[in-house]
């Protein structure tokens, strides 16, 4: 009897395997075994993703599977109410913050090369000032989700983030991205109302400034540059 069609599904036999792999190995062991698995695993599927026939087939899998729930959005997402424990979060952040530079500086080498990406010297001024924002307002929402949005609007078909003081004013008129991207300059407001709004602002930058000098807070742990290249 199962609890799923597929054992290594099954959480009662990962948390068994687990346990005997701790006890057979040393966490030295362990790291040196993932990685020559990872290695492995990333040989066959380089290998399988030069058979046309096979992605082909994968293809038709994946759009089977979206056709037949019905689409790809809302509920009908598999990924849909699901959250990371608080514990997760933090291990996953510590483990960002702890991760060799080197590592974004080659993936944003092998985005460019691939032509998914595009080098920070051919960024236009406002591109690069936009890319710094995002960072900053990334971190913000992260952070401060329950004040930006205390109604908990659903962000994405009725919802959107809006920035108070919008970019467009930001960058003309040479205000830090960390202003615009703070948290207390962003809003979750009704989509038509949003693109209505267009490049407007609905604050003055005398008053963002002043409410940001209550709280003395600016975002500082935004994600590196490296990560937003395109």
């Amino acid at each position: 009897m199962r609890c799923v069609e597929k054992i290594t599904q099954c959480p009662g036999f990962v948390k068994k395997a687990k346990k005997t792999r701790n006890a057979n190995r040393t966490p030295e062991k362990l790291i040196a075994h993932m990685k020559k698995m990872s290695v492995e695993g990333h040989k066959t599927l380089k290998k399988l993703q030069k058979d046309v026939e096979w992605v082909d087939a994968k293809s038709k899998k994946i759009s089977e599977a979206i056709k037949e729930r019905g689409g790809h959005n809302g509920e009908k997402n598999p990924m849909f109410g699901k959250t990371h424990k608080n514990k997760t979060k933090i291990k996953q952040s510590i483990k960002a913050k702890n991760r060799n530079p080197k590592c974004y500086q080659k993936s944003t080498k092998t985005k460019i090369l691939k032509g998914i990406a595009v080098p920070k010297e051919l960024k236009t001024a406002w591109e690069l000032y936009n890319e710094q924002i995002n960072n900053f307002t990334l971190a913000s929402w992260k952070k401060y989700q329950s004040i930006i949005n205390p109604n908990n609007f659903p962000r994405g078909k009725d919802y959107e983030l809006d920035h108070k003081f919008s970019k467009t004013e930001g960058f003309l008129q040479n205000v830090p991205p960390e202003i615009i991207g703070h948290y207390l300059n962003l809003e979750v407001i009704p989509k038509n109302k949003n693109r209505s709004k267009r490049i407007k602002c609905s604050i003055t930058l005398e008053e963002l400034y002043l409410e940001i000098g209550k709280c003395s807070t600016i975002p500082s742990d935004s994600p590196s540059s490296d990560t937003i290249t395109s």
